[in-house]
């Protein structure tokens, strides 16, 4: 197990100071309210799971909340621990890019199977599989009898959010980038060790991305697990570890959910010249190879 212990039980614990530094401590700002152990992990670190076994077998919570949505959720199906280059959890998100893509939403939907598939590179180049740390966590909670909670937004509003933030060279310019990460390991990130700085770098080239992939998700997991903290409960999240700070920061503030869940509509001839321009980037490339 991990190399830390928790040096305290979930209704004992005294100080800030005695949580391990992958660990934090957040109370409702309620009379009577209950106690929030965040777990901050990278998606693809061993270490992580161990991590978050770890916090749920000790504080042995009611609720266990994960950073995952209802359509990411066959990532649990599969609960092997060992590095694998199936992809267990591509149904479901398959099934939601397909549907955006008849509703109209073409582009945004090959947004989400890029970023997608950038993810999945991520991982096998680190010889690991994203989000194994959640199946882990899944696995502990069943045996001590707490529920799971899907506390992520909705993945498709996500990747709405994300296309309706950049501008037409941006959308392009970002769906690129993406192929080439995802099909030929091009990264102009560099070389990263964890899936949280594969992002971030990214989000450093196309700034926009920032607020609706990270910060945006970070105000509306915090207001999910305030509502089960603020009646009295006990809860181990486990979310990556650029979602902590945020997380934290929210704590105490009212968020306004609805507009974190509304969804720009785009013009018909702009995604047709984004998709025009982005496939000849593509052919372009494949014929200078």
């Amino acid at each position: 197990m991990a190399d830390e212990p928790i040096p305290f039980d979930a209704r004992g614990c005294q100080g800030e100071e005695e949580l391990p530094s992958w660990l934090v401590r957040l109370r409702s700002p309620r009379r009577n309210g209950g106690v929030l152990y965040l777990v901050g992990t990278d998606h693809l670190s061993k270490m992580s799971q161990e991590h978050a076994v770890q916090a749920i077998r000790t504080v042995k919570p009611k609720f266990v909340m994960l950073e995952l949505c209802k359509k990411r959720k066959q990532m649990l199906a599969n609960c092997g621990s060992s590095y694998s280059r199936s992809r267990d959890n591509g149904c479901t998100v398959c099934q939601s890019l397909c549907q955006l893509s008849l509703s109209g939403n073409v582009s945004v939907a090959i947004l989400g199977f890029l970023l997608s598939r950038f993810m999945q590179r991520v991982g096998d180049d680190l010889k690991t599989t994203s989000g194994l740390e959640f199946k882990a966590a899944a696995r502990e909670a069943r045996k001590q009898r707490a529920s799971l909670i899907l506390g992520d937004r909705d993945f498709t509003v996500t990747v709405r959010r994300i296309w309706g933030a950049l501008s037409v060279l941006d959308r392009t310019m970002l769906c690129f980038e993406l192929f080439l990460g995802a099909y030929f390991g091009i990264r102009w990130t560099g070389r990263v060790r964890t899936a949280d700085e594969s992002f971030l770098r990214l989000g450093s080239r196309f700034p926009a991305i920032i607020r609706p992939l990270i910060r945006e998700r970070d105000q509306y997991m915090a207001h999910v697990l305030r509502y089960f903290v603020d009646q009295g409960e006990c809860v181990v999240a486990v979310v990556g570890q650029a979602h902590v700070k945020g997380i934290c920061e929210q704590w105490e503030k009212n968020i306004n959910v609805r507009r974190l869940l509304d969804v720009p509509q785009s013009s018909p001839l702009r995604m047709f010249m984004i998709l025009l321009t982005f496939f000849l980037f593509v052919f372009y490339l494949v014929g200078s190879f």
